[in-house]
């Protein structure tokens, strides 16, 4: 079972999978959203604008809430499945990213200002998980890659492999609030897995409706504002002369480069040229939209191939405008996940659950040539049920590894 909350902060995806023989299955798939007040006030707390003197003295309180949710999102699940809780392997939970700042750093505000390594942390509550599934429960699970020289993400990219390798050269895309993509070799292939982030993926979008329309829209429903809109060029330009996007990978970037205080940034900078954003809010989504697709376009010159296919998931795909856009961008036809088995939606909720099998089994985690790690690293902390680790359960997950997950450093092959 996995739960993800991406950055874009819509509410919690679960998915419940089962792996066998080298097959993933997608058993069930629910979505909690939050209200859009919960969601605001979320964002707003994470950027430290609300919580009296001190926002994070509520760390605790706010990852109970999001444990709460995901145990009655993991009831649904196993309901929906007909399946018992005795029968789950592992929880995966990714949590609520506070911080994502992967390359070292210096705090300012401490006299010394001492280098800080680089460092990612999620909210996340993994003991109300384990005592409701009775279930060991991996949390935390970019803290390792980042500890041996990684970039603590993109790590879905190996279910990308495992779920989407075929007889051809591919490329997987994922658009939440950051898009990021992975190069998938023709199976057979010795050339390595290739994946980070191109940029802002629906981020931006999302905080501009939000703060343009005074949070009565959450979303640009289908790009339909965008579709109507005309880009604003010289905004378009400046923003894709961030150094991010000719930066070769191993990379990876977050809310700290693409969120809120990029987007007040933008805005000053319309209000300086005499442009009212209120009055552009049209044009502004069209440019921002623009922007995803332009980051999605240039990140294609760092794969070590030419895809021919690019297989789409992530809640951005439900932006049919974007989808258009990508498509003209990259000259290459775009096609949902949900065609090959795994819903967009489910994505990443369902790559969690697999990262926990893989941490369970004592298998690596993160690929190498994507992460940038100088070593292979078993990901995440586990915390055990209220009975403990059962040391046969353990067992038989590593005995069934060796069938039915692949290597993370192995091309699979056809047949």
């Amino acid at each position: 079972m996995g739960f993800m909350c991406g950055t874009s902060l819509d509410g919690i995806d679960g998915s419940l999978i089962s792996v066998e023989q080298g097959k993933i299955r997608l058993l069930a798939f629910e979505e909690s959203p939050f209200e859009p007040a919960f969601r605001q006030d979320m964002k707003n707390w994470i950027s430290g604008r609300i919580g009296q003197e001190d926002p994070f003295r509520f760390m605790p309180d706010m990852g109970h809430l999001l444990a709460r949710t995901e145990v009655r999102l993991g009831e649904l699940l196993l309901g929906k499945a007909g399946i018992s809780s005795d029968l789950l392997c592992a929880v995966g939970t990714h949590g609520v990213t506070l911080r994502h700042q992967p390359k070292p750093h210096r705090l300012t505000f401490l006299s010394e200002a001492p280098e800080v390594d680089g460092i990612s942390f999620q909210l996340a509550d993994p003991f109300p998980l384990a005592c409701a599934f009775g279930a060991p429960v991996v949390s935390q699970f970019r803290g390792t890659d980042l500890a041996v020289g990684g970039c603590g993400a993109p790590l879905a990219p190996i279910l990308h492999r495992a779920a989407f390798t075929a007889a051809e050269n591919r490329a997987f895309l994922n658009i939440g609030g950051i898009a990021n993509i992975t190069g998938l070799p023709a199976a057979g292939s010795a050339i390595p897995v290739k994946a980070f982030d191109t940029g802002p993926g629906n981020m931006l979008l999302d905080l501009a409706v939000l703060a343009l329309t005074d949070g009565q829209e959450a979303i640009d429903r289908n790009g339909g504002r965008a579709r109507r809109g005309r880009v604003i060029r010289p905004l378009l330009e400046d923003l894709l002369a961030d150094p991010y996007f000719f930066r070769s990978p191993p990379k990876s970037t977050g809310r700290e480069e693409w969120g809120e205080a990029r987007l007040e940034g933008l805005l000053t900078s319309l209000r300086s040229t005499g442009v009212d954003p209120q009055d552009r809010i049209d044009d502004l989504l069209a440019t921002l939209t623009e922007l995803t697709a332009e980051g999605i376009r240039k990140s294609l010159r760092f794969l070590d191939f030419p895809p021919r296919l690019i297989v789409a998931g992530g809640g951005g795909v439900r932006n049919r405008f974007l989808m258009e856009r990508i498509e003209v961008l990259t000259g290459l036809p775009v096609r949902e996940s949900g065609e090959f088995g795994l819903p967009p939606q489910a994505i990443e909720s369902a790559a969690f659950a697999y990262l926990a099998l893989l941490t369970l089994s004592g298998r690596p985690g993160a690929i190498r040539s994507v992460t940038g790690a100088r070593e292979e690293a078993v990901l995440g902390q586990i915390t055990p049920p209220p009975s403990g680790l059962s040391s046969d359960r353990i067992r038989n997950v590593r005995e069934r590894a060796g069938i039915h997950l692949p290597s993370p450093d192995r091309p699979r092959t056809i047949g």
